[in-house]
């Protein structure tokens, strides 16, 4: 299996088991790219490069928190008009 699929992946099973909610209910993660890396046995600039492809297939949706805070990633549905699971 691909990094970028089993990115995804751990991803969404992390947010339907231990996801949190913003402030309009839609769940998301909080997924450092050192603890990807580690989780999936890739390096950190693979990881980047794979939540750059997720995010441009419109697959994730990543929302930039303060200065070194992980971004809160929230993982999309394909062919779901809201896309991220409420």
């Amino acid at each position: 299996m691909s990094c970028l699929l089993r990115l995804y992946c751990r991803m969404l099973d992390a947010m339907l088991s231990k996801g949190q909610e913003d402030e309009n209910g839609i769940l998301f993660v909080c997924f450092p790219v050192t603890a990807i890396a580690a989780v999936l046995s890739r390096s950190p600039m693979t990881v980047k490069r794979s939540l750059n492809e997720l995010e441009t297939a419109g697959l994730i949706m990543r929302v930039r928190q303060g200065v070194g805070e992980p971004s809160r990633i929230y993982v999309l549905i394909p062919g779901k008009e809201d896309a991220a699971l409420a």
